[in-house]
């Protein structure tokens, strides 16, 4: 069961959360071999934006080239912005994005709901979000 469970996360999380093609869409983005830099703490999730290439090839948040250059390869920073999440929890944490369009405003909300296991897991997450939108975490 645990192994189907890591599996769906994984096998899902690359789809965009809004389905219609005209609306903008919060994406799960892939590393690619790359990799995050990981707490070594308990922490929970915080949002860090990366709005341009220039501020991804700065990020302290990516641990190598590799994960630049496959988030590079999927955003285009003219109509997107990068948002990635580093922590610390239980193996049961989820960070559930979720776009709100209210008129002209845009809202990436990322719902953080803490496990209930006692084992301690990094967890790295990586979004294409719309470049207007205010970034918020919920938990």
């Amino acid at each position: 069961m645990r192994l189907f469970a890591a599996f769906a996360v994984f096998a899902l999380a690359p789809l965009a959360v809004a389905q219609d093609k005209d609306k903008p869409a919060v994406r799960a983005l892939e590393l690619k071999g790359g990799k995050l830099v990981l707490p070594e703490r308990l922490t929970e999730p915080k949002a860090v934006e990366v709005k341009s290439a220039e501020e991804l090839a700065r990020a302290k948040e990516f641990a190598d080239d590799a994960a630049r250059d496959a988030v590079r390869k999927q955003v285009d920073f003219a109509k997107e912005k990068v948002v990635v999440f580093a922590w610390a929890g239980s193996g049961q944490d989820r960070l559930t994005p979720e776009l709100v369009t209210d008129g002209k405003q845009v809202k990436a909300t990322f719902a953080y709901k803490v496990g209930a296991t006692d084992d301690f897991v990094r967890h790295g997450r990586v979004f294409a979000v719309p470049k207007d939108a205010t970034v918020e975490v919920k938990k």
